[in-house]
């Protein structure tokens, strides 16, 4: 009887460490706090804090204004706002949206960016739930209608450039 060698397959982005997170207990309460029912705007921001760990390093209770005097042109950011007062078309009624943003910070270097985006979906999945999910490569475009616009579910492009 002949016996072959098993071969594994080389590893995959999904089969790396899991991205950790420092403090998911006041990520959790930070969710609780901004992502409620009675909530009509609010954002939470992560940070890297080290190749593979992330950590809730900021969060209020305003509009997209306020989020993005914390993106940073040195880093790859993750964060969910709620954005409120949404008047859905051809009804008085108004809505929100909750909005994933990976954003990429414009002195982020190649190798950096390919080794931290691998993990969007495991900071995607920290985030959930949420409507619409952007990147944000330019961070003086960011705006409520830009937001808006860009994370509708038939907007053409999800990055804000």
């Amino acid at each position: 009887k002949i016996s072959l060698p098993l071969f594994t397959q080389p590893p995959t982005p999904s089969s790396q460490m899991p991205l950790k997170v420092t403090n998911e207990s006041e990520l959790k309460e930070a969710k609780a706090a901004h992502f409620n029912v009675n909530s009509e705007s609010g954002w939470i921001l992560l940070n890297y804090n080290s190749p593979s760990t992330i950590a809730l390093t900021a969060q209020g209770s305003g509009d997209v204004d306020e989020l993005k005097q914390h993106f940073q042109d040195d880093q790859i950011q993750y964060a969910v706002v709620r954005l409120g007062g949404i008047q859905e078309k051809g009804t008085l009624k108004q809505t929100i949206r909750d909005v994933f943003i990976c954003s990429i910070g414009s002195r982020v270097g190649i190798i950096e960016k390919g080794k931290k985006t691998a993990f969007i979906g495991d900071a995607q999945a920290l985030l959930q739930p949420y409507h619409a999910d952007i990147t944000v490569v330019n961070k003086a475009n960011v705006d409520r209608e830009t937001v808006l616009d860009r994370s509708h579910p038939l907007s053409g492009s999800h990055v804000i450039d």
